[in-house]
């Protein structure tokens, strides 16, 4: 008698596909979404440390009498 083996990552695949269209285009919406946050929240960083450099620049040339 022989066992049959199934392969179950080409199960759960093939039942999103059938039953969890909407499951799976809300996980990538969700994935895409944290994606994004997460550079936004990068890129406003850095802007936030070049404003500050930028500032103590300025800062240090009013205290040398500079304009």
């Amino acid at each position: 008698m022989k066992i049959k083996r199934y392969d179950l990552p080409k199960i759960i695949k093939k039942d999103f596909f059938l039953y969890g269209k909407i499951h799976l285009i809300l996980l990538l919406a969700i994935i895409l979404s944290a994606n994004s946050v997460v550079i936004v929240v990068y890129n406003t960083r850095l802007l936030i440390a070049e404003e500050e450099i930028l500032s103590l620049k300025q800062k240090k040339k009013t205290m040398n009498g500079e304009i």
